[in-house]
């Protein structure tokens, strides 16, 4: 079922998407911009230092960042809304052709669109696996591959949904795509739930820590960097932010800095 929202784009031609979009910009310029804007200038006080010395600044600037935001809310993969960004969709097809998961865990399915992508993705790469996408909300999009499923469950508490009996029937390597609420109890709930079962070399990976450079982070609570901050300050040993991934095109120039998570 459609949400409200897609319901009303839908009605909406693209230039008429268009000038809600910058009306929607207008607004925020005069009384948004200014307070993110001064949010971002702390980021590095607000969270505790990273390993390696890694900090939360990227080298996309604010402006920029609020384009492919824009962006990519609008981007729709087989004509279902995907939500991603860009730079994921190269990051991915990277990820998945290296790792070559036969099992994928996307916690936050939204309409679909990603979990879709990556499912033909595998295909494309002759990668015999599959996509478990989990959502409060499971979507029924126009088009699925067989290789994707899309169950019910809460990030707070997957352990109602990837039960041990289910969980005996997916093989590895796994990628665990964080992409939910993006709140912070809800992620870091989320990376200690996976941490047990992830084995060296496998990825979690931590979406959307890039609300924090555009000031949004106040309103989830700290958002993804704080999660993972936590999360590596008790579990650091075990897990390296891998920088392949987080600088491919510049410093943190990805929607997820500092968020691809590699188990040692």
């Amino acid at each position: 079922m459609q949400s409200l929202r897609e319901q009303v784009k839908s009605q909406l031609t693209e230039d008429q998407r268009r000038r809600v979009r910058l009306a929607i910009n207008a607004v925020k310029s005069v009384y948004v911009m200014p307070l993110r804007a001064f949010r971002r200038s702390g980021i590095e006080q607000r969270l505790p230092a990273l390993p390696g010395g890694r900090g939360w600044r990227t080298l996309i600037p604010p402006a920029l960042h609020s384009s492919i935001q824009a962006g990519t809310m609008g981007y729709r993969y087989r004509d279902v809304p995907m939500l991603k960004h860009p730079m994921e969709m190269a990051l991915y097809t990277r990820l998945i052709w290296e790792v070559r998961p036969l099992t994928i865990l996307e916690i936050g399915s939204q309409s679909g669109g990603a979990a879709v992508w990556m499912a033909d993705v595998l295909k494309t790469f002759g990668i015999d696996g599959r996509v478990i996408s989990i959502d409060l909300r499971p979507p029924a999009p126009i088009y699925a591959p067989s290789n994707v499923t899309f169950l019910r469950g809460d990030a707070n508490d997957l352990s109602l949904t990837l039960t041990p009996e289910l969980i005996a029937t997916l093989p590895h390597p796994w990628l665990v795509i964080e992409d939910a609420s993006h709140q912070y109890a809800a992620t870091l709930a989320v990376l200690r739930f996976f941490d047990p079962m992830l084995r060296s070399g496998e990825y979690i990976v931590v979406e959307d820590g890039n609300i924090t450079e555009m000031g949004e982070d106040a309103d989830h609570e700290g958002g993804p960097a704080r999660s993972i901050t936590e999360f590596l300050q008790d579990h650091g040993d075990a897990y390296e932010i891998d920088a392949v991934y987080c600088d491919q095109y510049g410093r943190n120039v990805t929607g997820n800095p500092n968020g691809y998570l590699r188990k040692k």
